[in-house]
């Protein structure tokens, strides 16, 4: 009997001991294990990758602008050399002077997961022109950036806002509807119909010194057949874009200079297609010695015309 005993005494205690580590397993796990996945959670497939550009400034050679193109990156480590580093997403760097230095960029996930890409920049004292911002060039904002005072009494709006612009964006982009435009017809034309209320689209900026530039843009000129006493004006219905020499406080000063013939370059644009076609026009022409120059729009037409997506950049 005492042996019966003996055996159900180890029967329990084997038991019991089964238990236990059946226990401190499961504290193991739940203790150890919190970087297993949770239920349906999806495992990250889309590991980081490093890649950058750059440009020189505009103003200083040796001063280097870097674009990051990395992809699924939440931390970026640049490495210029020499002990020099930084962790924003663009860096400006300037370094001692021309050569060719190796610049490691780092990026990292919120996992963990990091890439690297070394690019050798090449830094030379070689001049880069100035690309000036046209403000408002898309003419979504209505006329604004576009208006300059006429001491004569000419409105001051460079053009009347109009939903029947480009079918291009700024960029290019076919938006698939038409975006704002500059509208001229009429009554805001100059030439023989001049009047209080004659639209000139007017515009300083600043490009550099005798360099070659190209002024882009489109227009539209509606096809409509004009009925007495409308006349077409002499010259034909037109559009026309000028790149006038100088900055400009009065209107007038800056008409006289276009109507002198004064202007860096002019564009006169005939084609009348109607409003729904759009002529892209690139025309190049030499800045100043001082770099100031003005974008100078006008029309001339009995019936609606239309400038959009207005540009200047410099030719390389």
């Amino acid at each position: 009997m005492k042996s019966n005993k003996n055996i159900f005494r180890k029967t329990i205690l084997l038991f019991l001991s089964l238990v236990a580590v059946s226990f401190i397993h499961s504290c193991d796990d739940s203790l150890f294990r919190d970087d297993l996945p949770d239920s349906n959670s999806k495992v990250d497939n889309f590991l980081p990758t490093s890649d950058f550009t750059y440009v020189p400034d505009a103003n200083d050679f040796s001063t280097i602008l870097f674009n990051d193109l990395s992809t699924e990156s939440t931390i970026y480590l640049w490495d210029f050399g020499g002990g020099a580093t930084s962790t924003e997403q663009d860096p400006i760097y300037t370094f001692p002077g021309e050569g060719t230095y190796p610049v490691t960029l780092t990026v990292s996930d919120a996992n963990g997961a990091s890439a690297s890409k070394t690019i050798e920049v090449v830094v030379v004292d070689m001049f880069v022109p100035i690309t000036p911002v046209v403000l408002n060039g898309d003419m979504e904002d209505s006329s604004n950036n576009w208006k300059i005072d006429f001491s004569n009494g000419w409105s001051n709006n460079g053009f009347e806002s109009s939903s029947d612009g480009s079918w291009l964006d700024i960029l290019g982009n076919d938006t698939g509807a038409k975006t704002r435009g500059a509208k001229w017809n009429k009554r805001r034309s100059a030439a023989e119909f001049t009047s209080s209320d004659t639209r000139h689209a007017y515009q300083a900026i600043v490009v550099s010194p005798n360099w070659e530039y190209t002024l882009e843009f489109e227009y539209a000129i509606k096809d409509d057949v004009i009925t007495a006493p409308d006349v077409e004006p002499v010259g034909g219905r037109r559009l026309v874009a000028e790149i006038l020499d100088g900055h400009f406080t009065d209107g007038v000063d800056a008409y006289n200079q276009s109507i002198a013939g004064g202007a860096l370059v002019t564009h006169v644009g005939t084609e009348v297609k109607g409003k729904t076609t759009f002529t892209q026009v690139k025309v190049d022409f030499t800045s100043n010695d001082s770099g100031l120059i003005s974008i100078w729009l006008w029309g001339v037409t009995p019936v609606d015309a239309y400038i959009d997506n207005v540009k200047v950049y410099p030719k390389f």
